[in-house]
């Protein structure tokens, strides 16, 4: 409830959305299910009368996660995947497709579905949208776009193009990003489509899926479980890190504020630090051990080349938002 209320406290011009309806598609992940509850909470707040719309996959996992909403009558489940037809016909104000399997399990054993998702998702999701007039249209892109910061770049503004090298199995994730944002882009040019695109920096909470399999997702389930970290790299990664509660908050600036056709990068330029860092800080708060145990690690594992991808949010700060959650904060809230 305290993250609701800095959320409603923020300035954010709520007007915008009395009576709409809101499309989150992969509602049961971390940014996209911490969104939906966010709103939820506001909407009673601030009576707006609103509609949340969260799109799952699985029927099963989607009840579980949002089962203290279920009763919401603001709240309404649509299971399908978005590769599939759209087998539902209302007048979205807004969608935020968040749909994407962000994590290396799925870049190892299904990158074909990592890229239908990003791109066939966002297609059918860009054509369900210019149906209507009035319909804002909200990709959730990714800080990987900018690649393998060759040049030594130390902060990414959004005009960077960066490097993917486009014929590792292992791009399917940036490449697909990168076509989305594409074809937000052409979509835009050719029928007129109201888009806006955001690019999170390395995103932490604790609504977390089973099937994540990022690095710093299991340094959260160790934690959780009372258990020490084991890491199978030194960790020297920089990155700049930004909780969930202020990523939502600047994805609602570019939604309600944001100028179409722009990109917004979502993150924080006061808690960059390296993945090694991030682990110790997560450890001591938690009361476990971290450990490097380079031997130990699991067959298959593909480390990301990037040494340093630091956000700059000038750009998003210029609609008027701002974290709210220093990294010892962030973490704190996360093992409530």
């Amino acid at each position: 409830m305290e993250n609701s209320k800095k959320l409603s406290n923020c300035g954010l011009p709520w007007d915008k959305l009395k009576k709409a309806n809101i499309l989150i598609t992969g509602a049961n992940g971390l940014i996209a299910s911490s969104l939906a509850e966010e709103l939820l909470e506001v909407n009673q707040e601030k009576k707006l009368d609103l509609n949340i719309y969260a799109l799952c996959r699985t029927k099963e996992k989607a009840e579980k996660r949002f089962r203290d909403h279920l009763e919401d009558p603001a709240f309404h489940l649509l299971i399908q995947d978005v590769c599939a037809p759209l087998e539902f016909d209302i007048e979205f104000r807004y969608i935020i497709h968040a749909a994407s399997s962000a994590h290396p399990g799925a870049f190892n054993t299904s990158p074909v579905d990592v890229m239908k998702a990003n791109f066939l998702g966002t297609l059918n999701l860009l054509e369900y949208a210019v149906k209507y007039k009035n319909t804002r249209f909200l990709l959730v892109s990714s800080s990987e776009v900018y690649g393998e910061n060759e040049a030594e770049v130390q902060l990414f503004t959004e005009d960077i193009n960066g490097t993917v090298d486009y014929t590792k199995f292992r791009s399917c994730y940036p490449e697909s990003k990168r076509a989305a944002e594409t074809l937000c882009m052409s979509f835009k040019k050719q029928y007129g489509a109201d888009v806006v695109i955001v690019r999170p920096a390395y995103i932490y909470g604790k609504n977390i899926l089973d099937s994540n399999t990022r690095a710093d997702v299991y340094f959260l389930r160790q934690v959780m479980n009372k258990k020490d970290i084991v890491m199978y790299s030194k960790g020297t990664q920089v990155r700049s890190y930004c909780y969930v509660n202020d990523c939502t908050a600047g994805m609602l600036y570019a939604a309600l504020a944001g100028e179409s056709g722009e990109i917004y990068n979502i993150g924080d330029e006061s808690c960059v630090i390296t993945l090694w860092d991030y682990a110790q800080k997560l450890a001591d708060i938690g009361g476990v051990e971290l450990r490097y145990e380079p031997e130990t690690t699991p067959a298959g594992t593909v480390f990301l080349k990037t040494t340093r991808c630091i956000l700059d949010t000038t750009k998003l700060r210029g609609l008027g938002w701002k974290p709210q959650y220093s990294l010892e904060e962030g973490i704190k809230d996360m093992l409530l």
